[in-house]
């Protein structure tokens, strides 16, 4: 074979193979079927090795055009057109293909086709097509560089839901720590600010009748500033243990405690505002009954139950601290017969909502942080928070803890 030179006779060859490619890449069926000799026939298009004449090669072209990413763009790095007779010319060509869709792309370098164009009544027609993207793995019904292409897009799929799920958790992130930067300002603002003016009030009335208050006066306005100070460094307290519940700087050491102990050691600390109120307190814990706690987490949990306790107990109230055995390890209880709550407040607190503070039965302050520290610090110890509890009938905080080694 030797290559037409004849110049406007190759670009009647070329210029009616690029029309018919030309509608390929841009997906017009109808227009590149009209390229079509009607004896046209295919050979190896990547979709399937072999494909025969007339409705058969159509099908097949049928398929790889469904499949094909719109739009398709190109790149010619090489053409030559040969004769084969008067009638018929044989037209090598590489070329780089791209196929593009929503979000990426993928480059198919040096796509080889050699395809036979005859002349026809009306002009050169394309009579038979072999189109080589060569992949070892390719499989009957496919076309190579859509299959590269829905693969990546896959591939890019996967990373963008797994960049996604990030986000969204960097997102809940975002916004618990901003829920818990508006509940400590929320909670200076006010829980803190008020009994400081408490305080500064009644030390400046100290500081300037000091001379003209009787003895009794001053020792009533000492006790104010006593109980205001120990309630509001509890609340302190409180905040900080909270602030740092959310922010993770808290390790977790379990280690074996006599329950009894911690239960001693807390009690004491509410002592004087039990005896102000007249509240009793019972301890059934066996000496010998050893868990597996985190000290200061387990020392929170009690004194803010015990501390609830109280505060919400009437004068003359009782309060009891039982533990025994149970499937799960040891069950803790603190009961008392103070004012109760209703089913509302009760689920609120088992599912963790933050609820505004109460005042107490003397009118004691308080945050409403406590009893979500308790919720979090027993969750830590895999078990739960529950709470039995009806208005007027007092309440009773339970949960689980491991079983220490005695």
């Amino acid at each position: 074979m030797k290559i037409i030179t004849d110049p406007q006779l190759r670009r009647e060859i070329l210029d009616a193979y690029f029309s018919y490619y030309e509608a390929y890449t841009n997906r017009r069926w109808e227009e590149m079927t009209g390229h079509f000799s009607d004896t046209i026939t295919m050979f190896g298009t990547g979709i399937d090795e072999v494909s025969y004449a007339g409705h058969t090669t159509l099908a097949t072209l049928r398929r790889e055009f469904s499949q094909a990413p719109e739009p398709i763009t190109y790149k010619v790095k090489s053409k030559e057109v040969y004769e084969v007779s008067r009638d018929v010319a044989l037209l090598m060509l590489t070329m780089d293909i791209t196929l593009h869709n929503e979000v990426q792309e993928v480059v198919c370098t040096n796509n080889r086709t050699t395809s036979v164009m005859v002349k026809e009544p009306g002009g050169w027609k394309l009579a038979h097509g072999h189109w080589s993207q060569p992949d070892r793995d390719i499989g009957p019904g496919e076309s190579v560089p859509y299959r590269l292409l829905l693969e990546r897009s896959r591939q890019l799929e996967e990373k963008v839901s797994e960049r996604t799920m990030e986000i969204m958790a960097q997102k809940d992130e975002l916004k618990r720590l901003n829920e818990t930067k508006d509940k400590l300002f929320s909670v200076i603002a006010h829980d803190l600010k008020n009994p400081f003016n408490s305080i500064i009030g009644f030390s400046e009335l100290l500081l300037e009748g000091r001379d003209d208050f009787q003895p009794e006066k001053v020792e009533q306005m000492l006790q104010n500033i006593h109980r205001q100070s120990k309630s509001t460094y509890e609340l302190l307290e409180n905040l900080l243990d909270w602030a740092r519940s959310q922010t993770d700087c808290i390790a977790f050491r379990p280690e074996n405690i006599s329950l009894r102990s911690v239960v001693r050691d807390v009690k004491s600390s509410l002592e004087a505002p039990a005896k102000e109120k007249g509240i009793s307190f019972r301890c059934e814990i066996p000496d010998h009954l050893v868990v597996k706690a985190d000290r200061p987490m387990l020392q929170i949990i009690l004194r803010n139950l015990l501390h609830n306790a109280v505060k919400f107990s009437h004068s003359g109230g009782e309060i009891s601290c039982r533990a025994e055995p149970c499937e799960g390890g040891v069950c803790v209880m603190i009961s008392d017969t103070g004012v109760g709550m209703d089913a509302n407040t009760r689920k609120a607190i088992e599912d963790g909502v933050y609820l505004d503070a109460k005042q107490g039965t003397a009118k004691e302050t308080g945050t409403g942080l406590g009893i979500l520290l308790c919720r979090e610090y027993i969750a830590r110890h895999d078990s739960r928070l529950s709470v039995d509890s009806a208005p007027g009938k007092g309440s009773c905080f339970s949960f689980e803890l491991p079983k220490g080694d005695a």
